[in-house]
């Protein structure tokens, strides 16, 4: 009995690893990882080998108001790839499997926060002879969906951005704040510095506070109720990047040559093609300023410049900022939020 329990009781005699041949890979492009098996007893024994790679994004809160939870998850990735085709023995030292899978064009972005969350990750089984040298291990890794300027020929022309915004103090007009904002385009890719041309002209006799032109990252999540046939939406913002401005004192214009804004490396780029997702991704340029002043742009993000740049490269990502092109000109419909308050001169 002691003997049977001591065996019971033993401790694994195999250790399971990944190295993977890059931290991030692109959505189209071919996965490749080495899988480290580390054995100890010369009599463990293969009888299946397998990883299994998955991607799953969920969406999730309680609503404080109603108590409600909600709560989705959809898969968007489920492959199972044998690392071993055949049983066999393990000799004591370290054994290398070959993982090589190509991850498909639609899947979205790796994406982390509060409300909801897009994951991936490969699951190593090892099924033993014996219990000690059976063994499971979990290995994250980083999805980035591709996308490229070629997609979105719209918004890569020079764009006109106007809009006027009318304060009123208590019903009565109190003059026009109006704003001009000339970009470049409106795609860009990660990594890229955003140059804007900015002219406010303050008809009021308010200064302007705080005035900042921000790239801001929305969020959109959804999720269903857990016991009823109903769904709730989350939005989420978060600056990622913001060009502070300084005041514009009444009756008085503010022209900038030069508002820089820079799309960081490590963010997400714009994902609002999947049907049915559960988390959209959108961004905006936005100017804010006190008391009350909103007005946004919106902007797309791809991960790449153009396809033809990435052929030239040899089938390598690479990034490539487009020249300016013919453009266009917009009006703001209202936007901006209406200011109210006492004056300050």
């Amino acid at each position: 009995m002691e003997l049977l329990m001591r065996v019971a009781g033993r401790m694994p005699t195999v250790a399971l690893n990944l190295v993977l041949s890059e931290t991030r890979v692109y959505s189209g492009d071919c996965l490749s990882a080495t899988v480290l098996l580390d054995s100890t007893d010369p009599d463990n024994a293969i009888q299946e080998f397998l990883a299994e790679i998955s991607g799953v994004g969920q969406t999730g809160w309680v609503n404080i108001h109603t108590d409600k939870i909600y709560e989705t998850e959809q898969a968007y990735l489920r492959m199972v790839v044998p690392l071993c085709h055949q049983p066999m023995e393990l000799s004591p030292g370290r054994h290398k499997f070959g993982l090589r899978v190509t991850i498909p064009d639609s899947v979205p972005s790796s994406f982390e926060s509060q409300f909801g969350s897009i994951r991936y990750s490969i699951k190593v089984q090892l099924v033993g002879n014996a219990e000690h040298c059976s063994a499971v291990e979990v290995f994250p890794f980083l999805a980035l969906a591709k996308s490229y300027f070629d997609d979105i020929p719209h918004a890569i022309k020079h764009f006109d951005y106007q809009d006027e915004i009318d304060f009123t103090v208590c019903t009565l007009p109190f003059g026009t704040v109006r704003l001009q904002i000339s970009l470049p385009r409106t795609g860009f890719c990660l990594g890229e510095v955003i140059r804007a041309h900015l002219h406010v002209r303050n008809g009021t006799r308010k200064t302007l506070k705080d005035c900042r032109l921000q790239l801001v990252l929305k969020t959109q999540f959804e999720a269903r109720s857990r016991y009823e046939q109903a769904s709730d939406q989350k939005l989420v913002e978060n600056v990622m990047d913001s060009y502070p401005l300084g005041k514009v004192k009444g009756r008085t214009d503010l022209d900038l040559e030069e508002c820089v804004l820079r799309v960081p490396e490590q963010a997400v780029p714009t994902n609002q093609t999947v049907p049915d997702s559960i988390i959209a991704l959108s961004y905006v340029i936005r100017f804010n300023a006190l008391p009350g002043i909103e007005t946004e742009i919106p902007v797309l993000i791809t991960s790449l410049g153009y396809r033809h740049v990435e052929t030239a490269a040899g089938g390598q990502p690479q990034r490539h900022h487009p020249q300016e092109r013919n453009g266009h000109a917009i009006k703001g419909s209202g936007r901006g939020k209406r200011g109210h308050g006492d004056s300050d001169h």
